[in-house]
């Protein structure tokens, strides 16, 4: 599904990333942990076309898309929910769904925007408010909807709990459950690791731009060198 192959990335003359290689298969949950300024963000920026590698290839799907602009990648089927999540404060929640599914590679046979507002309920009873109008929760949700009404092959997330109250990261943690047990595959930057083994399958750690571990998440949880060295849990 996705192949990242010893990609190196920089700032200016600052090399960020360091040769990092991950892969995420059908079906499958991958998250990357690390401390802050480990590379975690500026990989998914790399494989998003926002800051090119300079080296490497990212493969998607069995396409080269290195090189690709942004706006091509997320065509071939790849949804980004940013840390920022990127949501239009004079937009609609409704407006927000409707464009992204206008947008989309694909049209779902299902009513997508009505499916999110069953995921949701809250963005339902919210659908005619602006943005800038919603709770920092309730904007997580609706740029997850968005991200799901375009019927993505790929999921990619940027630290969806930042910020949120523990009783709507639970939520989260069950939707995104529901999308990984629906097929579609999940890569997940996160910094709560409770969350990220909950969900993940496989686990990269990264620090100071590398691939410090790579394995199935019950290796992850049994490794305690690794979780102190690079994650202080």
């Amino acid at each position: 599904m996705l192949k990242v192959e010893h990609i190196h990335s920089y700032y200016g003359e600052s090399h960020i990333l360091q040769g990092v290689d991950l892969s995420v298969a059908p079906a499958q949950c991958v998250a990357v942990l690390g401390r802050n300024g480990a590379g975690k963000t500026t990989t998914l920026r790399s494989i998003l076309g926002l800051t090119p590698a300079r080296r490497g290839r990212v493969i998607f799907n069995g396409t080269d898309i290195t090189r690709m602009p942004t706006h091509r990648i997320v065509k071939s089927g790849i949804a980004f929910v940013p840390e920022d999540r990127g949501i239009f404060p004079t937009v609609t929640v409704e407006e927000h769904l409707a464009i992204a599914y206008g947008a989309s590679k694909r049209r779902p046979r299902r009513k997508p925007i009505e499916h999110v507002f069953e995921i949701f309920p809250r963005l339902a009873e919210r659908r005619r408010s602006l943005g800038g109008q919603l709770s920092g929760g309730e904007q997580q949700m609706l740029a997850i909807g968005r991200a799901l009404v375009a019927g993505p092959d790929l999921m990619i997330l940027d630290e969806p709990s930042e910020g949120l109250a523990p009783v709507v990261i639970e939520r989260l943690e069950a939707v995104l459950k529901d999308v990984k047990a629906s097929g579609t595959p999940i890569l997940v930057v996160e910094q709560n690791y409770h969350l990220a083994t909950q969900l993940a399958d496989y686990v990269y750690v990264l620090s100071q731009g590398r691939v410090q571990f790579a394995g199935d998440t019950q290796s992850l949880i049994a490794n305690d060198d690794i979780r102190r060295a690079y994650l202080s849990v």
